[in-house]
Order: structure tokens, then C-alpha cells, then sequence
């Protein structure tokens, strides 16, 4: 893989141990030596050929903050390439900074198989879901959840293949709960005005709380040290009424916490704001609302620091 510079701590962690996907089926590249990324704001990578010779690609990578599969919980990916071209994709598996093992399948039938990274191939409006059963050493029974994130890598022929991608994620909790939760990825960079960015210093998203609404939240520290966040709580009026710090969280680590698990002070009834403060360090953040047996995911938005007027991108970081 040819040098190239990155977007994202994580970015940089995994840049040496990903791998493009086979090259013997979907054609996720181009022969062009000089082709550009630039206009979806994108890498261009070259890529070892299985017939020999060498092609390029255009690269987008990011971030499924929270990951849940096992003790009930599954996890699934879905992604499909757009008409424009085919991609491949390479989700690698993480905790703590960590790679971590997963048994995984991509389709009914489909015999599991174990790893901490799954790469796959799409040809042109080719649909994909790759699902998360749980940690290989908890098989076959899954009965203890494994937390942590996936890394997502996408490789296309072109930048308008890149920029029109919209991967998700979705949890379950059925038959347990009938809980399904659908998130975006958390993009490391303004690949297109489809993608808006998953990397900042600061979040906030709105939620009801009382006697059965609970509002939660997961943060992936994406700075290059350990470190603390700031959590406030804003009433209907615009007043502060709560805020906290969390537990230090690793680099490259994800904590997922109940809002009154965080804060115990008593919060008031109702819709509330909530935000995520990173000071200068950089994170990425979902937030969830529960109901009973109702669940569903809550827009997150970046969070400008006060009197500020615009939001920086990430500083693009090089690792070689």
C-alpha cells in the first residue's frame, strides 16, 4: 500500500493492518495511476492486483461507535454499492484499543466464521449484511455481550462512488426486547455533503426523560491520549440542571453509560439537551432513547463551542 496521509486517530492505527479485499471478483479499482479523490475529499491507494500489476483506489474510513453482539444482543452491518461502480469494504473489530475476535456470518446459513477483521466485495448495487454473533471464545451459546467498535474502510473506483456510500448499523435485542436501533457511521472526514462528519470535540442530541424514558449514550475516544469528557443536561428552558465528567476512556476506547448512570443528581422531567464536551480532544458519539419496549436512536448533532462560528475539520494526521 502506497504512503498516504489519514484522517483520524484511527485511521492511523489500522492504516498498516488493513488490507484491501480479493481482487478476483468486484472490480472495487481503477487502472488509472493518476486518479483523483480529491473531489469526495478522499485518499487515493494503490492496490495489489491477484492477476499482478497494481490498480488504485479511492479510500473513505470510519467509525460504528458501539458494538453489541452476544447475551442477547446482536449487531449487523448493511451496506451496498452504489449503481456508479462496485466497492470493497474491510470492518475490522476493536476494543480499548485493541483489536478484538468476533464470530461473524453474511448470510442465512452461512456457517460462522471467526476473526478480527471481514472483508467483502460489492459489485454495482450489490446489497451486503454482515452479522456480529458475539466473541469467538463465548461460541456457540453468545451468551456474554461483546462491546466495543467497529473501523469501517471503503475502497472505490472513483470519488463519486465514495461519496454517495451510507453504511449503517443495527442492533437487536429480540425476543428479549423488541429493540431495533439503526445508526449512521460516525465518517472521519466530510467525505460529501451526504456524509456529514463523525470526528469533533463536541456533540449533543435531544431526548425526553422520567419515570420510563431513558436516554443513553456511547463515546469513542478518537484523541491520541486517555481522557475525560464533560456531559451537561439543559431543561425546556435552556438552563443548565446536571453535568458530570466520565471515567477516563482509554485511546481508541468506548463507554457506553445510562445519562443517569452519569449524573446523579435528579434530572427534570421532560425533553432535555444533552452534550458532550471534549475540550480539544476529538470523539465521536450516539445516543439512544429507551421506552419500555420502545427504542430508537437519536439525531446527533456537533456541538459548537460558545461563541464560535464555524466548525474546523480534523487535522489530517500522517503516520508514514
Amino acid at each position: 500500500m502506497k504512503s498516504f496521509h489519514l484522517c483520524g486517530l484511527m485511521a492511523l492505527a489500522s492504516a498498516a493492518m488493513y488490507a484491501a479485499p480479493p481482487t478476483t471478483g468486484a472490480k472495487f479499482w481503477s487502472t488509472d495511476p493518476n486518479l483523483d479523490c480529491s473531489a469526495a475529499h478522499a485518499l487515493s491507494i494503490q492496490v495489489p492486483l491477484a492477476s499482478g500489476g497494481m490498480g488504485v483506489s479511492c479510500l473513505v474510513s470510519g467509525t460504528f461507535v458501539w458494538l453489541a453482539a452476544g447475551g442477547g444482543w446482536s449487531t449487523s452491518i448493511r451496506a451496498t454499492a452504489p449503481a456508479s461502480g462496485a466497492i470493497g469494504i474491510d470492518y475490522g473489530f476493536w476494543q480499548d484499543g485493541q483489536r478484538i475476535t468476533m464470530d461473524t456470518t453474511s448470510g442465512n446459513g452461512a456457517v460462522p466464521a471467526s476473526g478480527n477483521l471481514v472483508s467483502v466485495a460489492l459489485n454495482a448495487n450489490q446489497p451486503s449484511e454482515i452479522r456480529l454473533l458475539g466473541a469467538t471464545s463465548s461460541a456457540p451459546q453468545y451468551g456474554t455481550t461483546q462491546t466495543g467498535f467497529v473501523y469501517a474502510v471503503f475502497y472505490c473506483p472513483d470519488a463519486a462512488t465514495c461519496a454517495t456510500l451510507v453504511p449503517q448499523l443495527l442492533y437487536s435485542f429480540a425476543p428479549i426486547k423488541p429493540w431495533s436501533l439503526s445508526v449512521p457511521i460516525s465518517w472521519d472526514f466530510v467525505f460529501s455533503s451526504f456524509q456529514p462528519k463523525g470526528i469533533g470535540t463536541g456533540w449533543s442530541a435531544s431526548g425526553i426523560s422520567d419515570a420510563t424514558h431513558l436516554i443513553s449514550f456511547a463515546i469513542c475516544n478518537q484523541s491520541r491520549f486517555a481522557t475525560t469528557f464533560n456531559v451537561r443536561v439543559f431543561d425546556s428552558n435552556g438552563a443548565l440542571v446536571g453535568q458530570a465528567t466520565t471515567p477516563s476512556i482509554p485511546v481508541l476506547g468506548t463507554l457506553g453509560l445510562l445519562l443517569t448512570d452519569l449524573i446523579r443528581t435528579p434530572l427534570p422531567t421532560g425533553i432535555l439537551k444533552v452534550t458532550v464536551d471534549g475540550g480539544s480532544n476529538l470523539s465521536s458519539v450516539a445516543f439512544f432513547q429507551f421506552d419500555g419496549d420502545s427504542a430508537t436512536s437519536l439525531q446527533v448533532s456537533p456541538e459548537l463551542p460558545t461563541g464560535s462560528s464555524s466548525v474546523s475539520a480534523p487535522a489530517v494526521r500522517s503516520k508514514f
